[in-house]
């Protein structure tokens, strides 16, 4: 009886340690998380709804203002280590694509953690030149329901969703999904 116990230990322990590997290479990957479709040119089921943010002067700037050329829209926030983890990264991108795609960088402005004076004054002691939007009143992860940030959508001179990444990205990870997704 005791080694029929003793067995049945060691097989519920492999399981629990063959469940733990599964979800952890799943959820620690550098590779997506969610999945969307590339478009084939034809009618897209992934048109990008439309959202209202506003840039670092307070007017208001919407998705739908970015039509005709591609859009890379990052959510993020200044007190988000994996998000800074890349920003550097998007700048980079941005220097060098910057005329042929939009990007936005979505900040989640949420007037407790991220204010807007905070944000301006981190972005001005970083030096960065991307175009940054504050989410002031969420309209923007409301209507893509980010639950978490990071989080990059890449979307075609259409207006569709070709790919949404959830988590951080190296440079190399986010210029091989701009010229996979869009020519570049």
């Amino acid at each position: 009886m005791e080694k029929k116990k003793l067995l049945f230990l060691v097989a519920l322990l492999a399981l629990v340690l063959v469940v733990a590997y599964i979800g952890y290479d799943k959820l620690s990957g550098d590779g997506p998380t969610v999945d969307v479709p590339v478009t084939d040119g034809g009618e897209s089921k992934y048109t990008a709804p439309d959202f209202i943010v506003y840039d670092m002067n307070g007017n208001t700037v919407a998705l739908s203002d970015m039509r005709g050329k591609p859009v890379v829209i990052n959510f993020w926030a200044t007190w988000c280590n994996p998000c800074l983890s890349e920003l550097g990264y998007f700048e980079e991108m941005y220097k060098k694509y910057g005329d042929s795609i939009n990007f936005m960088m979505i900040d989640m402005t949420d007037g407790i953690q991220d204010t807007e004076a905070k944000v301006k004054a981190f972005v001005k002691d970083k030096g960065y030149t991307f175009p940054v939007y504050l989410d002031t009143k969420q309209y923007a992860a409301y209507t893509y329901s980010v639950s978490s940030i990071p989080m990059t959508l890449f979307i075609n001179e259409k207006g569709e969703i070709v790919y949404n990444y959830l988590g951080a990205m190296n440079g190399k990870t986010l210029e091989n999904f701009i010229t996979a997704f869009f020519g570049e």
